[in-house]
């Protein structure tokens, strides 16, 4: 298993976890978390997360405009 990790800087995330990697059905699991961190710290946490919880994926987004900064993918 590779998980690949695109990110920029950001210290203050919203992250959304989703369970299937076909994007028509790409339905995102909320356990409307935010955090505050490094994006290395933030990454970590993310890739935990995608294991214990077998998600496919994650975007990462800014808490203050919604943009999404990191994508996760387990491959």
């Amino acid at each position: 298993m590779a998980i690949n990790v695109y990110h920029t800087y950001t210290a203050d995330v919203e992250i959304l976890y989703y369970v299937s990697d076909n994007d028509e059905d790409k339905v995102p699991y909320h356990l409307d978390e935010r955090m505050v961190g490094t994006m290395d710290d933030i990454a970590e946490h993310v890739c935990i997360n995608l294991v214990k919880h077998n998600f496919v994926s994650a975007d990462v987004c800014s808490a203050e405009t919604g943009e999404v900064l990191m994508i996760i993918e387990r491959t």
